[in-house]
């Protein structure tokens, strides 16, 4: 099964004396081919919100979720189920500090090549940007449904098209969600996603434009941006 792992911050310093960078580089290696991809972003203060009402694009400051706690960086992982997953997550360094949220991506969705066309991405001209597609879970009319699905479908296919798509997915339902976390040697796990809002996220997708304005524009005409709300975060400067 493939994983979006969430590596989530409260934005408190880790513990002077941990060496949390070359833990996470340790990890990594024992990873091995489980682990096909992962990256820091920017800091929450760098994300803008999108949101389109009455054909009126709203941008506001900061993530989707108005919470202490935010998403600091996420890991592409391939394990053979949620227990091996967790077993990840758990031996994470960061996991002993802070919270990291398991949830699986759609059986369908394959996450061959993905490492690849990511790390080429890093190089490439421009610059990429996290869209976090975040709904409250009420569910429109079954056809409004359909067309949002056919609609999000023909917005990727574009992006690709235009070369802008370096990956992107829905997720399955927060329901489906774990997050981990490790206190005291105990690995603590809790459904459901790492914060409890009304509002969760329902896929990514990861953008190489030529400016932020170009990457609000673009999440502006996700057909998702009428009805919930897109968040569009950079990468660290290289």
């Amino acid at each position: 099964m493939n994983y979006l792992m969430l590596v989530c911050s409260d934005g408190e310093p880790i513990p002077a004396g941990t060496d949390v960078g070359a833990e996470i580089d340790v990890w990594i290696e024992r990873c091995g081919t489980q682990r096909i991809y992962g990256e820091p972003l920017a800091p929450p203060d760098q994300a803008k919100t999108v949101r389109v009402r009455n054909a009126m694009t709203l941008i506001s400051d900061g993530p989707y979720a108005e919470t202490k706690e935010f998403i600091a960086g996420f890991d592409l992982l391939t394990c053979a189920d949620l227990d091996a997953a967790v077993t990840l997550a758990a031996a994470h360094p960061i996991a002993r500090f802070r919270s990291l949220e398991l949830r699986p991506f759609p059986t369908e969705v394959s996450l061959d090549g993905a490492a690849e066309a990511l790390a080429a991405a890093v190089g490439e001209p421009g610059e990429r940007f996290l869209l976090m597609f975040c709904v409250d879970g009420i569910p429109e009319a079954e056809a409004v449904e359909a067309a949002i699905h056919a609609q999000s479908r023909a917005w990727g296919e574009q992006q690709g098209a235009a070369d802008r798509l370096v990956f992107g997915s829905p997720l399955q339902p927060a329901d489906t969600a774990t997050t981990v976390r490790v206190r005291d040697g105990q690995t603590l796990l809790s459904d459901g996603p790492f914060v409890e809002t009304k509002e969760f996220l329902a896929g990514i997708a990861i953008l190489r434009c030529a400016d932020r304005d170009e990457a609000v524009a673009l999440a502006a005409a996700h057909p998702l941006a009428a009805f919930h709300r897109v968040e569009v975060r950079p990468f660290p400067e290289a």
